[in-house]
């Protein structure tokens, strides 16, 4: 009987309702050690007879061995495994180590994503027989790869008939972070619970003082079933008020029991809690060895320390197993452990961490075993294995230049793992232990890497300068990459002047790729209004950096394609960024290139912005923050805010929308996007008429060290400046604009160009520039919220100019853009504007089907609408395929279809 659950266990209840009905859903239960997680998700369990029940319990001993927990959770799945698309069933024979799978077979890209959505497709068939149910104990403890593919399952199950528990301590235990799960906190029990527990434990026990053990208990479950088990209510009284945890007390009352055990069955006790081994027969001749036989379980057993059922044995709880190792002295530990590598056979992978734990100081012997384990583990694709491996062999290495080279290996496989912080810490260390340049060289880069996903621009440009020193000592033809990065970095730092330290180094070096370095400094100095290089000169530079990554056809990684598509953007030609993006988008998802995922996605998002398919931008902007929390990146959901989200929500004049995704940013360490920060700001201000503020911001940016970063908004800021009366402002500013739009030769620029001179005409020669630029928009129609704006200005000169009816059509063309777009401060000012010109009628927008779906659901429908399967848009979107569908059925009635036949006709 679970004693003041009662809400708790309602809760779970209707989750397994939920999930019998196909919605599907995860919950993290956190509590102290004794708390009742473990009663509350076994009844649970208890409750589930129809449904399939999988286990699995992140264990310490464990917590180094890749893809452990997955294992224990997901094998009973394997009699699934042929149903599932082939090259996932590969992915997870490998992973679970059903079958052994060639190295050249193994998972590509970002393994949270590629074995991710295997193990979910194999959850997906296994529930479509049956509702499942995984409970995953202590998850606290669960090796760092499978916590990662059971994360990415769990935020996956809305259409599934599946539901996942985690339970996971809290004090005295690893972290276990889950972003965007549900999670249920247990607390203390009440007064009332807490007596009727302790009197069902006591009887007729007679304890005088009840009270006192209610209070030492502190509405612990656990303490209150253990404490009446102390040896006399003196020391309880002495020992148990108010000075250490309740996690620390019950691991003094295991201990306490433990200590009154005979000696063999304490040397048994540490035996099992020294492996958590399933074997045992390698169990019962290790204790044997040891003065220990099987028969000396009998008093753990009657003491309920201890149990034996599905043939291992197993701890009453893991604070027990932490009592009996703990408890017992150090040279008893080491030998357990020694006994253990001697026994094991030299395939057994747990034999090299028996002899990391007996062995006393460093031992090479013990290294090299460590790493050989690392390197086979890493061939079943687990970084963090990896890592966590490569780390314990550093730190018993005793030739100081091969630990640098082992700590270089964990900072690489840090990386690939997602873990940043991990592989700073340990680049940072190697330079105590080797004068290698080229090791150096390496971890620097990786350094520097991981700084700019933080977003810590000044320190990754720093790093990557100090790579670049490295690779001239160790390898001078590699010295081009870290210092065309850092020019880049010093760009988005607005730090000009490094950039051009960056381009002279590579010019003295002669090295191959001084040419592009120079290129993007050049990009550099002319977008951001130096004296030295135009306008002009800065987009060939850029064209010819784009000519040549384009030149190189297939092979650019999706990083570089995503640099490409960026550097689109600066030239004006967001149709060719739009193609570059969405196809760097595709090429990342099919390759398992997670890692450049997020800036693709936020790219993709910006071009669909500027194109005036803003709901498209939400859902790929919202789809990069997303898996940037996932990856660990920092600087993803700063950026999709700060340069698509808040600017979205600014045209629309949504203030408290802008507040809260600026806010958020800030809180996501912005760095260099407080450029675009207060970019979405002026914007916000522009559209709701605070023109004298939007004018002020943006002319502050404009007069700063990185101007550059304001050029596509000098347009607003002309419109402002003349608003405000204070068209003299910007006179530079709209002259550097020019410059930029003639060199790109893109229509909707020098559209652009000639609204702002007519803008700052005279009126009577104003209605020319405004007719030339409505002109120059329709060469290229693709920018329909700029288009909308020409005609909304021309439309109130020619109503200015009493041509009533030609301005009311165009008013009425800005207004339906302008509502289908959301955009309510500018369909306000149409709505003044017809009225003024007499027209009072009904605005009616083109019909939108975009703005009827989520993010989600459009892009489902519109792989859908492409030809996509749902196990290939699931695939795409890392989602199952039932998911996939249950988005894709749901957009039917709103797009008025009945089938995905159906979809290719909308336009979508």
């Amino acid at each position: 009987m679970l004693y003041g659950r009662d809400a708790e266990t309602a809760a779970l209840a209707d989750r397994l309702t939920a999930a019998r009905e196909g919605r599907g859903s995860a919950l993290v239960v956190r509590g102290e050690a004794g708390i009742g997680k473990s009663s509350l998700v076994a009844a649970a369990a208890e409750s589930a007879a129809d449904l399939t029940v999988l286990r699995c319990t992140g264990v310490e001993s464990e917590h180094a061995w890749s893809f452990a927990g997955l294992q224990a959770l997901l094998l009973p799945l394997s009699g699934h495994l042929e149903a599932i698309p082939e090259h996932h069933a590969c992915v997870l024979a490998r992973v679970l180590g059903i079958a052994a799978v060639p190295e050249k077979d193994a998972p590509p890209g970002d393994l949270r994503f590629t074995v991710g959505l295997a193990a979910l497709s194999l959850l997906t068939e296994a529930s479509g027989h049956r509702p499942v149910l995984c409970v995953v104990e202590d998850a606290h403890w669960l090796d760092p790869d499978s916590a990662d593919v059971l994360l990415f399952i769990a935020k996956r199950l809305a259409a599934e008939s599946a539901l996942m528990l985690f339970t996971v301590r809290e004090g005295y235990a690893p972290e276990f972070p889950a972003p965007g799960l549900d999670e249920l906190r247990l607390g203390p029990l009440d007064d009332e619970a807490a007596a009727a527990l302790l009197a069902e434990r006591l009887g007729t026990h007679g304890y005088t003082d009840r009270g006192q053990l209610l209070h030492a208990a502190e509405g612990n479950p656990l303490a209150l079933l253990e404490l009446p088990l102390v040896e006399s209510e003196a020391r309880l009284a002495a020992d148990w008020t108010g000075r250490r945890s309740t996690t620390s007390r019950l691991k003094q009352v295991f201990g306490d029991r433990i200590d009154r055990l005979p000696e063999a069955t304490r040397t048994l006790l540490l035996v099992i809690s020294a492996d958590d081994s399933a074997d045992t027969g390698l169990v019962i001749e290790v204790a044997g060895k040891l003065g220990a036989q099987l028969t000396d379980l009998a008093p753990a057993e009657a003491d309920e320390l201890v149990h034996f059922h599905g043939d291992r044995f197993s701890f009453g709880h893991p604070l027990i197993r932490s009592a009996a190792y703990q408890g017992a002295p150090l040279f008893r530990r080491i030998e357990a452990h020694r006994v253990y590598a001697d026994v094991m056979g030299p395939g057994d992978y747990r034999r090299v961490f028996h002899l990391a734990a007996a062995a006393t100081g460093p031992d090479e012997n013990v290294a090299a075993a460590l790493e050989a384990s690392a390197e086979c583990g890493s061939s079943c694709g687990g970084h963090g294995y990896e890592y966590t491996v490569f780390e314990r062999a550093a730190a018993f290495t005793p030739d100081p230049h091969v630990r640098g080279r082992r700590l270089l290996r964990a900072a690489e496989a840090a990386v690939a793992a997602g873990n940043g912080s991990k592989a700073r810490v340990f680049a940072s260390q190697i330079g105590r232990f080797t004068d290698d340049r080229a090791i150096l060289a390496r971890a620097t880069l990786m350094a520097a890497m991981v700084a700019a996903w933080d977003n810590d621009i000044r320190e990754a440009y720093r790093l990557y300068m100090e790579a670049a020193d490295h690779y001239v000592a160790a390898d001078i033809t590699s010295t081009g990459y870290p210092l065309f990065r850092a020019v880049e970095l010093a760009w988005q730092a607005g730090d000009f002047s490094r950039a051009e330290v960056a381009a002279e180094y590579a010019e003295r070096l002669g090295i191959d790729h001084a040419p592009w370095v120079r290129d993007l400094a050049k990009a550099t100095a002319g977008l951001n209004r130096s004296c030295t290089v135009t306008v002009a000169e800065a987009v060939d530079s850029l064209r010819h950096l784009i000519e040549i990554h384009t030149g190189f056809g297939e092979s650019v990684t999706p990083e570089n394609r995503a640099m490409v598509a960026w550097w689109q953007t600066l030239i004006g030609d967001i149709d060719a960024a739009e193609q570059t993006a969405s196809g760097t988008v595709s090429a990342a998802r099919t390759s398992g290139a997670a890692g450049a995922l997020p800036r693709a996605l936020t790219l993709n998002a910006l071009t669909e912005f500027y194109r005036g398919r803003w709901k498209d931008a939400e859902a790929l902007a919202w789809n990069g923050v997303e898996l940037s929390i996932e990856l660990g990146q920092r600087i993803g959901p700063v950026k999709a805010r700060a340069h698509v989200l808040a600017p979205i929500a600014a045209l629309r004049g949504d203030e408290e929308r802008v507040r809260e995704l600026v806010e958020a940013a800030y809180a996501g360490s912005p760095g260099d996007t407080v450029v675009a920060i207060d970019n979405a700001l002026a914007l916000l201000d522009f559209s709701v008429g605070r023109n004298e503020e939007a004018l002020d911001r943006l002319m502050a940016r404009l007069e700063s060290n990185a101007p550059g970063e304001v050029l596509a908004l000098v347009p607003v800021a002309v419109e402002a400046a003349v608003r405000a009366g204070e068209p003299e402002r910007i006179a530079d500013a709209f002259d550097w604009f020019t410059q930029w739009a003639e060199a790109s030769g893109q229509p909707h620029l020098k559209a652009q160009v000639e609204r702002c001179r007519g803008l700052l005409a005279a009126e009577p020669e104003a209605g020319a520039h405004y007719e030339r630029a409505a002109e120059l928009h329709k060469m290229d129609d693709a920018f329909p919220f700029e288009t909308a704006r020409t005609d909304l200005i021309l439309g109130e000169w020619l109503r200015r100019a009493r041509r009533v009816n030609e301005a009311k059509s165009r008013l009425r063309t800005a207004a339906g853009v302008f509502e289908r777009l959301g955009a309510e401060p500018w369909s306000e000012r149409v709505r003044r504007e017809l009225r003024a010109a007499g027209d009072a009628g009904p605005i009616e927008a083109a019909p939108d089907l975009a703005n009827k779906l989520t993010a989600q659901e459009l892009q489902v429908v519109r792989l859908a609408a492409a030809g996509l399967s749902n196990r290939e848009i699931g695939e795409q979107l890392f989602l199952s395929p039932r998911t996939a569908g249950y988005h894709l059925y749901k957009a039917y009635p709103k797009l008025g279809v009945a089938s995905r036949n159906d979809l290719a006709r909308l336009g979508l």
